[in-house]
């Protein structure tokens, strides 16, 4: 009974690493088919500073 166990436990296992992998897959898949979208902004632009914390008005 111990061993149907043992057998069971690492089929589940290995089945779940499988299906992980498989989803890592199509994830870096549709990752690396993507094309960069021309309407950005060029990173050369400089944008303003983002003011951080408390603003006291004066």
């Amino acid at each position: 009974m111990a061993t149907a166990l043992w057998v069971v436990t690492a089929v589940v296992l290995t089945a779940f690493i499988i299906w992980r992998l498989r989803r890592a897959n199509a994830t870096l898949a549709a990752i690396l088919r993507e094309e960069p979208a021309d309407d950005l902004e060029p990173a050369e632009v400089e944008q303003p500073p983002h003011k951080v914390g408390r603003h006291r008005k004066r």
